[in-house]
């Protein structure tokens, strides 16, 4: 990060629809006869998987595939980061690693990227540190902060804000300074999402002999959480109708992560268990009923997103399970209910030791101006 430019953000994180409320710190190390000043705030998403398939390649034949299309080593992924830097063209079509030649095949999931700008000042600026506060509009419908690269760098996913301070020489055609800073949303949510779930199921013996029925229901506080918070679950458990025992109840929380390209084809990239734990079972004939249990959300989990390029989803879901000796559950009593992941961000510490401002650019930008810039956001 330069260190003459600096950003502080009131909130670590912005509801969507909310301002940003911020102050920008700069420090201006020569005389400017004539500055302009400019602060734009964008937004970026994007999916993208690189598939690769082996196929016939013929070293005798160095004519079969043309040398441009070929990527000679195995990092083709390592462009993957820098989406709008290089023309699509350019791209590599074939990998050749050892005698092995791959066709290499890339599926995007794009949208378009917004960039609103506000002209700050214009003029001559003296040597001396300076610093403004910001407003910045955003929309009511963006959705959540998330970033995803997976081990291999083959599938990636974004959905990132960013403000960035530039400080043009207008007289010379130039750009003498530009710093950028990540800025963290949170999307609404439109309504409370389903807290309540309710299943049955029957449970048999060996020779399928029907040992009764077993009813689990769950119940939640609340379904929107931030990494960290503590889950209040209530739940009952009712084996009154069975003649086997419920040895426990599983929580577990299921994260699914899903793609989706422009030809809207969907491609699920993981379903991981993120969390489990177990719970307390029931005898024959009795019932566990109104149990409360708390489940603490890990702290590294990305926020809830659900866009036409990106979708990530979280559930909690409740099993009630028969250990007995072939013994089992002719159909799962799992109740599965949706769980929306906030983004959680540490407050901003910033050191301003020794600098001192100067009233010139004590400024407040208490609005953007209207949309100026909408390009088609096509990663490479």
């Amino acid at each position: 990060m330069n260190k003459n430019v600096l950003f502080k953000f009131f909130d670590p994180v912005t509801l969507a629809g909310d301002q940003i409320r911020g102050e920008c710190f700069v420090r201006i190390i020569e005389e400017i006869p004539k500055a302009q000043i400019v602060l734009t705030f964008q937004t970026k998403m994007y999916s993208k998987i690189i598939e690769k398939r082996q196929i016939p390649y013929d070293q005798s034949n160095p004519q079969m595939i043309p040398e441009k299309l070929i990527e000679k080593t195995q990092r083709i992924q390592v462009t993957l980061d820098s989406p709008i830097r290089q023309p699509k063209q350019t791209q590599k079509k074939y990998e050749l690693n050892g005698d092995i030649m791959y066709r290499v095949i890339r599926h995007y999931g794009t949208h378009e990227s917004f960039i609103y700008t506000q002209e700050l000042y214009t003029g001559q600026v003296r040597p001396g540190d300076y610093k403004f506060q910001f407003n910045i509009p955003t929309q009511y419908n963006m959705s959540s902060s998330f970033s995803y690269k997976s081990e291999d760098g083959l599938k990636q996913a974004k959905c990132s804000y960013k403000v960035t301070l530039r400080i043009d020489l207008p007289d010379e055609a130039s750009t003498l300074m530009m710093e950028s800073c990540d800025v963290y949303i949170n999307g609404r949510i439109s309504q409370e999402g389903e807290q309540f779930r309710q299943c049955e199921g029957n449970i048999v013996q060996y020779l399928c002999l029907n040992r009764g029925t077993v009813e689990l229901s769950l119940k939640l506080n609340k379904n929107n959480l931030i990494p960290g918070e503590q889950m209040l679950i209530e739940y009952t458990l009712d084996n009154t109708r069975s003649q086997r025992s419920i040895s426990r109840v599983e929580a577990r929380l299921i994260n699914k992560l899903t793609f989706i390209d422009d030809d809207e084809i969907e491609r699920i990239i993981e379903t991981s268990k993120v969390f489990q734990q177990n719970l307390g079972g029931v005898n024959a004939g009795q019932k566990l009923e109104r149990q409360n249990a708390s489940l603490e959300i890990p702290k590294n989990l990305r926020a809830t997103i659900k866009t036409s390029a990106i979708r990530n989803q979280y559930f909690l879901q409740m099993e009630a399970i028969a250990d007995a000796f072939l013994t089992w559950l002719s159909v799962p009593v799992v109740c599965q209910v949706p769980i929306n992941i906030q983004e959680s961000q540490l407050p901003q510490k910033i050191n301003l030791e020794g600098w001192n401002f100067l009233p010139i650019m004590n400024v407040s930008v208490n609005a953007f101006s209207n949309l100026t810039v909408q390009q088609s956001f096509i990663p490479t």
